[in-house]
């Protein structure tokens, strides 16, 4: 048993790390491509992303909301459900709570609680409604969670443009004002955007870890997810799984637009959570852990940096920004390939064992 846990251990190390190799190795042609030594522009990359203080602070500061969009993702994949609308949950959250902080006479920490928790309700009831098509309906989550990310998305551009906007500042920007100084999350340095934020992510990253693995609720997910039919035998009900595991990714995703609004922003603007990315590039980490909450944390903060690190490297050595997204898509690519030869493998697995079956009882299954 030992035995088999350790190669299990290796085996869900060894093909992150192999795929993150060939992506970077995929990297390095396009840049010899390009007439760019890889060596010398990797060691800007990861130096300007992690072995710098300030890097090392803006890196941490971009991670927070991915790692928090990846948990939330992890929440409703490890139970057999897709959710895609991380980004349309995080653009409602996120709007509901700067106008809560703008319109709302709340001040100090206590109302920046209010204010996340008012932002982390409206995300879950976005949530709840794919969700609510999927048991009703029986229309497909993948669907309409992907769906609404793009009609979210402009509503909520909508509110900032025209209602919201920002007269007093850049006219040219789509932007609310500024919520009050009193219900920003603390910031260590004018040097950098460092704060508090980036700290409670992590919390909540080990909170969800204890979640999946130490709760009731972590463990009727977990057996969901594995086989909804034999769920449903052991009393486990799925359809409520699923609503309390796509409410917690929608609460997820709500809180991860927060820490952005109240720690960085400190107003909505237009497009924020579509063209950062967070949403993606968390569900990126999220597949590469394997649903684990304490490795998406790692692999969001490597994602981060090479976020940070492909910007600086378009500034210092002249190669573009999307060298980073490449090396992203590579890795994503390389860990899907390994998740459809389990499952092809599983499948064969099934197939061999009914043919067998069938054999022994004379060809009645």
């Amino acid at each position: 048993m030992d035995e088999l846990k350790k190669k299990r251990l290796f085996d869900s190390a060894a093909s992150p790390l192999i795929a993150i190799l060939a992506a970077l190795a995929v990297g390095a042609i396009v840049m010899l491509l390009t007439g760019t030594n890889p060596l010398y522009a990797y060691k800007e990359m990861f130096t300007k992303s992690f072995f710098k203080p300030y890097y090392l602070a803006e890196t941490l500061v971009r991670s927070a909301p991915i790692m928090l969009s990846g948990v939330a993702a992890a929440t409703v994949w490890r139970a057999g459900y897709i959710n895609l609308g991380m980004q349309g949950q995080m653009c409602v959250g996120g709007l509901v709570a700067a106008v809560m902080a703008i319109y709302l006479p709340v001040h100090s920490l206590w109302g920046t609680a209010l204010c996340i928790l008012g932002g982390m309700a409206a995300a879950t009831l976005i949530a709840l409604i794919p969700t609510y098509l999927d048991y009703k309906f029986n229309a497909s989550l993948i669907i309409t969670t992907l769906m609404l990310n793009y009609a979210i998305n402009h509503i909520t551009n909508y509110f900032v443009a025209y209602p919201m906007r920002d007269t007093a500042g850049d006219g040219m920007a789509q932007q609310s004002v500024q919520i009050e100084q009193s219900l920003r999350f603390f910031r260590f340095s004018n040097k950098n955007a460092m704060n508090t934020s980036v700290f409670i992510a992590i919390l909540v990253v080990i909170l969800m870890y204890f979640v999946f693995t130490k709760t009731k609720f972590g463990y009727e997910s977990k057996i969901t997810g594995l086989n909804k039919n034999f769920a449903n035998y052991g009393g486990i009900k799925s359809m409520k799984t699923m609503f309390q595991t796509m409410a917690l990714s929608g609460a997820l995703s709500g809180f991860a637009a927060c820490i952005e609004i109240f720690g960085v922003r400190y107003r909505y603007v237009n497009s924020m959570f579509s063209s950062t990315g967070y949403a993606w590039t968390g569900l990126m980490a999220m597949l590469i852990a394997g649903y684990n909450p304490l490795l998406t944390l790692v692999y969001s903060i490597f994602l981060a940096g090479l976020n940070i690190g492909g910007t600086a490297l378009q500034r210092t050595v002249g190669v573009p920004m999307q060298i980073a997204d490449i090396i992203q898509c590579c890795i994503t690519l390389f860990i899907s390939v390994n998740f459809l030869y389990e499952f092809n493998k599983k499948r064969s697995g099934k197939c061999r064992k009914k043919v067998g079956k069938r054999w022994e009882t004379g060809g009645v299954a």
